[in-house]
């Protein structure tokens, strides 16, 4: 196989990881501002979006036999391919999960689904969510396997947001139980989101370094 053509491959692949994070940064965003706006143009934009980015899913599957279709690859195409599949598992997950957020917005509107004493949990939530995702498409452009590393941090931050929204759904909650259960899927919701944010930036420290937290790949 000619060697450019696979360098070509290597790059598209890389280049359309790069973009899928970053338009999944922007999407929790939006879908963040939906769902505290109660605006169902935009949850349905939100859908949209995500619909429309299912094709660079397939195109990213479609390229890793492409680019594995090669004599004696060395280590980093090696990783390269690997870290990109499971990095596009990781990614339509995040789509899939903000869709989840967009459907939720359409199916109690015009009702908004977050009660006012938990907005501003639920906010922060969002905000703390949006930028481990924004950090982690840095470091899927930039390659800084330090940060990378260092994205647990800011997950940490989330986890402990949603055991304080966890906890304000067990004391007195005055509204319902629909709406318990609809506030305590948003913050999985949430949760399950920054996940695989963190996830994709550590499959870039392997991606640098060839190492890996356990489990994660």
């Amino acid at each position: 196989m000619d060697n450019t053509y696979h360098l070509e491959q290597l790059d598209r692949l890389s280049g359309l990881l790069a973009a899928a994070s970053r338009d999944a940064a922007g999407t929790i965003r939006r879908v963040s501002v939906a769902l505290l706006d109660v605006d169902a143009a935009a949850a349905r934009a939100v859908l949209a979006e995500v619909a429309q980015r299912r094709t660079a899913h397939r195109e990213i599957d479609e390229l890793v036999p492409v680019t594995l279709v090669r004599q004696q690859p060395v280590a980093s195409d090696l990783r390269l391919v690997l870290a990109g599949l499971r990095m596009n598992t990781d990614l339509h997950r995040m789509d899939v999960l903000a869709a989840h957020i967009a459907k939720l917005v359409l199916a109690r509107h015009p009702e908004q689904v977050v009660p006012p004493p938990v907005r501003p949990l639920v906010g922060a939530m969002a905000e703390t969510t949006a930028r481990i995702a924004d950090k982690s498409a840095l470091c899927l452009a930039t390659r800084d396997r330090i940060d990378a590393l260092q994205l647990g941090l800011d997950d940490d931050e989330l986890d402990a947001q949603y055991e304080r929204l966890f906890g304000a759904l067990t004391d007195a909650w005055p509204h319902g139980v629909q709406a318990a259960i609809d506030v305590a899927m948003l913050g999985r919701y949430y949760e399950r989101f920054a996940d695989h944010a963190v996830n994709v930036a550590r499959r870039v420290a392997y991606l640098v370094g060839g190492d890996m937290a356990r489990g994660v790949l």
